[in-house]
């Protein structure tokens, strides 16, 4: 999901970033460009929260073991 987010961000900027835009009118764009509803990035903001949280207790588990 990473990388796509990255992708669609260099697609819609034209410049790369390794976060979400704040910005609401970016931020739909990129939803959109991942095959999210139309004017719903809320959904792109908290599948992203929710896949990166379950990764790092993976990447804590596996290298820290916790």
């Amino acid at each position: 999901l990473a990388s796509r987010v990255r992708d669609a961000i260099m697609l819609v900027r034209g410049r790369a970033a390794d976060s979400i835009p704040a910005d609401v009118r970016e931020r739909a764009l990129i939803s959109r460009t991942l095959g999210y509803p139309p004017d719903d990035s809320g959904d792109l903001v908290e599948d992203y929260r929710r896949i990166t949280r379950r990764a790092r207790l993976v990447m804590e588990r596996v290298f820290y073991g916790e």
